[in-house]
């Protein structure tokens, strides 16, 4: 049996799977990959299903988003460890994944690990971040104290606690990920990372962020024709409550207006 399951959730992702699929099976060893499809448009499940019997295919028939997507892979892993993976990213180095795992199992505080992410040009990404909240979107656009609501990278060599990091690339146990309700489906696409972060420590354990696993990860590629600015904002009004959305909005629409000032002035 695999210890490790890599479930990965595609929409139109024929441009990115194969290089994903291909890292995976280059350099991790002792893993499934169950590639759950939204009911692509394109050739991803043709591209997927020329992998054979290395990849498990599941087609629901219909674009489930994400956190539905892979609430349903993970019904059919078998690893007691799972790593969520975008289609877009691409692993980098041998036992990448493994390390990913070894540390989470030595560090049994922990209950969700992310690691370092860096675009296609080997730049760094800032993707971790303190769980947001009207307080937190106040000190960051009024007082200016960068880091405390938007993503952030942690100045850290090793693993290092942290409040939330993206479901790009994320491990967790199977029994941990089922116990606290896996991703919130209320959430068709963004934020259920950030509430899963959330249900991981109020169950008693640490999110961390390991900066010596680097994951490609080529952002915003891991699906087209999505009205992801829609979405993300449909799903922020479901993490904050509508009043407290729209406080963090005219917080953000006075930083603009105070800016355009500022620039007019000087």
């Amino acid at each position: 049996m695999n210890r490790i399951s890599i479930i990965i959730v595609t929409f139109n992702s024929a441009k990115t799977i194969k290089a994903c699929v291909d890292s995976i099976n280059k350099f991790v060893t002792d893993s499934e990959i169950i590639i759950v499809d939204n009911n692509s448009q394109d050739d991803t499940c043709k591209i997927i299903q020329g992998f054979g019997d290395k990849v498990k295919l599941i087609q629901p028939g219909g674009n489930l988003g994400f956190a539905k997507a892979n609430n349903l892979g993970i019904k059919s892993a078998l690893g007691e460890y799972i790593i969520f993976l975008n289609p877009d990213t691409r692993i980098m180095e041998k036992d990448s994944l493994e390390k990913l795992v070894a540390t989470l199992e030595d560090n049994t505080e922990y209950g969700i690990i992310g690691p370092k992410l860096v675009y296609p040009d080997g730049s760094l990404q800032s993707r971790t971040r303190n769980l947001p909240t009207v307080l937190r979107a106040f000190q960051e656009y009024i007082l200016n104290k960068k880091g405390s609501y938007d993503f952030y990278t942690p100045v850290c060599k090793t693993l290092c606690e942290v409040e939330s990091v993206i479901g790009a690339c994320i491990v967790i146990k199977k029994k941990l990920f089922q116990k606290v309700g896996g991703f919130d489906e209320k959430y068709f696409m963004y934020f259920e990372d950030l509430e899963l972060c959330r249900n991981v420590r109020l169950s008693g354990l640490k999110v961390g962020y390991l900066p010596e696993v680097k994951i490609e990860h080529a952002e915003g590629k891991s699906g087209v024709n999505q009205k992801t600015s829609n979405m993300l904002h449909n799903s922020a009004k479901l993490y904050h409550g509508f009043v407290k959305y729209y406080l963090i909005e005219a917080m953000l629409i006075a930083i603009r207006v105070r800016n355009k000032i500022k620039n007019i002035l000087t």
